[in-house]
Formats: C-alpha cells, sequence, structure tokens
C-alpha cells in the first residue's frame, strides 16, 4: 500500500482504534479493588456516551465520502473546469439564500460561475474572495442569469423569488421577458442559455409550477413579455460539497 494509501486507511479506522484503546482501559479500570460500583456505573455512561459520539462521527464520514464521490463521477462540460468546494458556513436567517465555501480565487473562482449540487444548477458565485467565495442560491432575489425553456427558442432571465411563496407554500423563482405568446406546460424544464459565457446551456434549473394557474404563467400589465414561476430542480437539503464550473479562458 502506497504512503497516501496508508494515510486515508489510517483516518477512517483511527475512530475505531482509539475506541477499542478505551474499551481496553476501561476494563482494566473494572477489576477488583481498583473502583467502586458507583463509579463503575459512571464510567461505563461516560465511554457509552464517547462510543456513540464516535459511531455518529463515523456515519457523517460516510455520508461525505458518497457526497464527494457523487460530485467526482460527473465530468464537467468541455471547456469548463470543475472546482469542488466545501460549505463552512451558513447564515441561519437566509439559510437557503446564501452560503460560504472554502474556496477562492486562488484555487480559480469567478464572480458569475455556476454552482451545482448533484449536477442540478444551484446558484452561482456572488463575491469571491482569495480563498473562500459566497454563493447565492437560485432562490436569492440576488441570483440572476439566462434561462431557457427546454424544447422553445425562448430565454428569459431568472431570479430568485425571496420569501415569496407560490401557491402551495413552495419557494421558487421567476422567469421574467419572455415572449408573451409563448406556449408553456406544467412541469416543462428550465435550462441554462449559456448566453454570456459564465455557464454552458443545458444545465437542469427546475421546472413550471404544475399546479399554478396558466401552467404558472403570468402575463404582465402593459408589457409584451411573460414572466413564469419555477421551483428548483436541486434538493437544498443537509449537503456538505458544492461543484463549481469555470470557464477556462478564465484562468
Amino acid at each position: 500500500m502506497t504512503d497516501g494509501g496508508h494515510r486515508a486507511a489510517g483516518a477512517v479506522f483511527s475512530p475505531f482504534v482509539s475506541a477499542w484503546n478505551c474499551l481496553g482501559e476501561w476494563a482494566r479500570r473494572l477489576q477488583p479493588g481498583r473502583i467502586s460500583r458507583n463509579d463503575e456505573l459512571l464510567e461505563a455512561k461516560r465511554k457509552i456516551d464517547e462510543l456513540e459520539g464516535l459511531l455518529a462521527a463515523s456515519a457523517d464520514l460516510r455520508k461525505e465520502n458518497e457526497e464527494l464521490r457523487r460530485l467526482t463521477a460527473l465530468p464537467p462540460p468541455a471547456e469548463w473546469r470543475a472546482v469542488l468546494a466545501e460549505v463552512i458556513s451558513r447564515d441561519p436567517e437566509r439559510w437557503n439564500d446564501q452560503l460560504l465555501v472554502n474556496c477562492g480565487s486562488e484555487e480559480g473562482l469567478v464572480t458569475g460561475a455556476v454552482v451545482l449540487v448533484d449536477g442540478k444548477v444551484f446558484g452561482r458565485v456572488q463575491k469571491c474572495f482569495r480563498h473562500t467565495a459566497e454563493i447565492v442560491t437560485l432562490l436569492s432575489p440576488d441570483c440572476r442569469f439566462g434561462v431557457a425553456m427546454e424544447g422553445t427558442d425562448a430565454v428569459g432571465v431568472l431570479q430568485g423569488a425571496g420569501d415569496a411563496p407560490f401557491e402551495g407554500g413552495r419557494s421558487g423563482f421567476v422567469v421574467d421577458y419572455l415572449p408573451k405568446e409563448l406556449e408553456v406546460r406544467p412541469e416543462q424544464m428550465v435550462v441554462t442559455s449559456g448566453l454570456g459565457g459564465w455557464m454552458p446551456p443545458g444545465l437542469p434549473v427546475g421546472m413550471i409550477l404544475a399546479d399554478a394557474p396558466d401552467g404558472g404563467r403570468v402575463h404582465l400589465p402593459d408589457a409584451a413579455r411573460a414572466m413564469i414561476h419555477g421551483i428548483p430542480s436541486v434538493s437544498f437539503g443537509a449537503f456538505h460539497f458544492v461543484s463549481v464550473l469555470v470557464p477556462r479562458h478564465a484562468l
């Protein structure tokens, strides 16, 4: 096994080795005459708590490894480079709107780059610092980029709807500046348009609300355009890593 393999194996099994050593020490202390019965019970409870903590940490580690394997198994489109970044903080007041990752300009990130989770658009880079970056999600009003209606030539501008939920209490986004005569259907897919050069075309973004009136379309008064309501394809549940697609010409 290589040195890297030894280190990786050691990182995985280290919690269990530590737990075994702790159990051995506890067993020695249980020998007659060493400690009282009450102390034995207290010590046993403490060791059980330690083992439960180690098992929980091991489960979290497995989940993170599975998440990383999924991300690295998705090759970036041609002319783009994928940068894996770890989520290091989320604002409780803007939990689904904004987060901070541990990569920045030194790792190749650029403002405007698209952010993916499991191959689906999650948001984009709003601010880029040296070793960190601020990400705004599809639900944030600060998130805007060009999208297309799958199966049509229609393009528009997506913007997060923020704290204004749609029918049924679901949060999502709006797509504005669409042709007023555009025919849409419930659950029609919204994808990236690729216009502007900061994200590849055809990435899955979301779909039109299935139960909204008129398929989620809103005709703006006194305007020659239409706006639709949509919900993201990506899950906003627990995750630890994101993939940022950076155009190679920006490196």
